[in-house]
């Protein structure tokens, strides 16, 4: 953790109020740690189930026993406990053919039964009659230790998994909703909630289409600003960048942790298997990097805070200037912050059989630039700056196979190798329809 994050907060007067950066931190690490916890030991139990080696062998050996039959030779009831508290247990003398041997073994199942009264031990023992054959089980490493005429259901090991399966559920739930709500500030969720109190489905799914191939902007201006007219909305959330790598690191680490589990079961056997191990070591390396990258991106975006930018007019018209208002929030030294106008063209073609998209970036001007500051908590940087769309550029445009996509990028350089971009998308329409209008 940081060591700048404060705990506490003014708020108002002498009370105080948790910090809002700790508390975002401190939730996802919460839930990624128990979310890890769950994922990871739910490929190594899974793996040791199937590949039946070490803990679940251990814990559970009847998961490994094998199918045979064996004769009984004798039934018998043994006294147990004191001569105030006598106990009964039913055995059954059974034997066990195999082709290099034959085992004999007083056994019933692997976890003996006893009763308080001899009647009732003997009548545990109806059905099996000696000299005849019964279906038992037993190890194949150790038959003569491990023969039973009743295998026991493994209920333990399923409340294991559903314990586990559980940590999955809760963490990874808890760790989207803390993920989504990240970057998103406090005037952003009143403004999304007041919408989806007056939220109108139809006329939400079936916007107007007055120019179809330039791009509808009503998700652009529905969203009033503190400063300016419009609070852009952000292009991509820090939220799925951090979900992508999270859903990286635990495919890879659940991975790592099925080799880690089959290689140490087969030293601890005594049968190890240097190829697997020697295969493990890297993907086990590769998974600590993918989860120390995570907890990287996870710092650092905590660290910068949410970015959020205003817009004086939309849509936009070549040649027109315009004002944006941009705010950062966070506790860090900036390097330089800078504002782009970047214009992009996408195609999708077909190339052979393949379908193939390219984004080419062709346009790329600096709005506005500022170097050396600090932003302290409560204090966000904010700035004013103009904005002028270039002179006979192409408007924004989309058909089905191609686009040209404007937006403007906020980059930030700060202190301790925290470099972040994060774009708002933005709609440039033609000259000639503001003429017309």
């Amino acid at each position: 953790m940081p060591r700048w994050f404060r705990i506490w907060e003014k708020k108002r007067g002498s009370r105080r109020t948790v910090s809002r950066v700790v508390a975002s931190v401190g939730e996802t690490f919460f839930f990624s740690a128990i979310f890890f916890f769950g994922v990871i030991f739910t490929a190594m139990t899974v793996a040791s189930t199937m590949l039946e080696t070490w803990p679940i062998r251990t814990m559970f050996p009847e998961v490994a026993y094998v199918e045979g039959e064996c004769t009984v030779q004798e039934i018998r009831v043994v006294q147990l406990g004191t001569e105030d508290y006598p106990r009964y247990q039913p055995e059954a003398l059974v034997s066990l053919d195999l082709p290099q041997r034959q085992h004999h073994r007083w056994s019933l199942r692997r976890s003996p039964l006893t009763y308080s009264t001899e009647e009732a031990a003997w009548d545990r023992l109806n059905g099996y009659e000696p000299g005849w054959i019964y279906p038992c089980w037993y190890d194949p490493d150790s038959p003569g230790q491990s023969v039973v005429l009743e295998r026991t259901p493994a209920w333990g090991l399923w409340v294991i998994f559903l314990v586990l399966v559980s940590f999955i559920v809760i963490g990874g739930i808890g760790l989207i909703y803390t993920l989504l709500l990240m970057g998103t500030s406090v005037e952003r969720r009143a403004a999304i909630a007041k919408k989806a109190k007056t939220l109108e489905l139809l006329r939400e799914a079936m916007p107007a289409t007055t120019y179809p191939s330039i791009p509808n902007d009503a998700n652009l201006t529905n969203s009033p600003g503190v400063r300016l007219a419009f609070r852009l909305p952000i292009e991509v959330s820090p939220g799925w960048w951090l979900l992508a790598t999270l859903i990286f690191s635990l495919l890879w680490s659940g991975m790592a942790g099925v080799f880690f589990i089959a290689a140490l079961g087969n030293h601890l056997a005594g049968k190890p298997d240097w190829m697997l191990t020697i295969i493990s070591l890297p993907t086990i390396g590769i998974a600590l990097a993918a989860i120390s990258k995570f907890l990287r991106e996870v710092t650092a975006h905590t660290r910068v805070g949410p970015t959020g930018l205003e817009i004086s007019n939309h849509p936009l018209y070549p040649g027109k200037e315009y004002r944006v208002f941009v705010t950062q929030a966070g506790k860090m030294k900036v390097r330089q912050l800078q504002i782009l106008l970047v214009c992009e063209e996408a195609a999708t073609f077909l190339q052979g059989t393949d379908v193939r998209s390219e984004t080419k970036r062709v346009v790329e001007e600096e709005v506005a630039a500022a170097k050396g500051f600090e932003i302290k908590p409560g204090l966000p940087f904010e700035a004013d700056y103009q904005l002028k769309v270039p002179e006979g550029c192409m408007h924004s445009f989309k058909s089905d196979h191609n686009a040209i996509h404007w937006k403007l990028v906020v980059q930030i350089n700060a202190d301790h190798g925290t470099r972040l971009s994060r774009s708002f998308p933005i709609v440039v329409y033609p000259a000639e329809l503001e003429v017309a209008r």
